[in-house]
């Protein structure tokens, strides 16, 4: 980290540099169309290819019900249904707010300063420079994340504060990048360069989301159930949702550009 570098309360910086997106594996099964699923495994992460990006910075955690309610009372935002009026349930502050939409991300990131984080970036706080397939390492492990194990409780421990994993954090430390809920990306759903996987939903009318959710993945044996969980779980698959989504399972986080190096050593801004 810089000397300079005065990091956002919150926020986490991710210097620049490159680093590995995407994967080259193959789905050669046919285990995810086996199973029902709309893609074949990887199909829409290839090819894996080493990239540089400016440096970042990105939350540390989850965008919570407290922060979020703070935005709706300083916005007059409309708060997610479920709230049931104006505040959130009670002994829930520090946890994910969800039902949010596309939009109501990208206002809430607007109006504190912030965006949502573009698809890059996202990848890059999760999986480091290395390329870890998960943000923990290579080797996925169930209880080091928010994750569903088994079938039979679909939603395993269910929803909890940010940061109650803290073995599953990133190499930059950013916290439940895997788990607890998907994540609006400021992206739309498109093939990444020279991608051969055709899918109807790279039309520009889905945005991505990533990160797994406690949710689980359906009706499938624990085996098949397992096999899902730890290959959704991995920090390069890409998920898409029309932007008007709204589920209890999604929510996000902000990124914010790093300022010119003039302002960040003096405070001077360019006009």
């Amino acid at each position: 980290m810089g000397c300079f570098e005065n990091v956002p309360n919150g926020m986490v910086f991710i210097p620049a540099g490159e680093f590995t997106i995407g994967s080259n594996k193959e789905d050669k099964e046919n285990h995810a169309l086996s199973l029902g699923l709309d893609k074949p495994w990887y199909s829409d992460e290839s090819p894996k290819r080493r990239i540089n990006i400016p440096g970042f910075y990105i939350d540390r955690y989850e965008v919570t019900n407290l922060q979020y309610y703070i935005f709706c009372q300083a916005t007059d935002h409309k708060p997610p249904r479920h709230w049931g009026g104006q505040k959130y349930p009670d002994g829930m502050d520090n946890f994910p707010v969800t039902h949010v939409s596309f939009f109501d991300a990208a206002a809430y990131a607007e109006w504190a300063g912030k965006r949502l984080p573009f698809e890059a970036e996202w990848e890059k706080a999760a999986r480091g420079r290395a390329g870890f397939i998960y943000p923990w390492g290579d080797d996925f492990k169930f209880g080091v994340a928010n994750l569903s194990d088994s079938p039979r409780n679909k939603t395993g421990q269910g929803l909890k504060p940010v940061g109650s994993f803290s073995k599953g954090k990133s190499p930059y430390g950013v916290q439940d990048m895997v788990g607890n809920v998907w994540e609006w990306v400021w992206e739309f759903y498109q093939p990444y360069p020279n991608n051969n996987f055709k899918s109807p939903a790279y039309s520009k009318k889905h945005y991505v989301v990533r990160g797994m959710s406690f949710m689980g993945v359906g009706h499938f044996n624990k085996k098949d159930f397992q096999k899902v969980v730890a290959l959704k779980a991995r920090a390069s698959y890409r998920e898409h949702l029309t932007p008007f989504a709204s589920k209890k399972d999604l929510g996000f986080r902000c990124a914010k550009d790093r300022p010119p190096i003039m302002e960040r050593i003096f405070g001077i801004k360019n006009n």
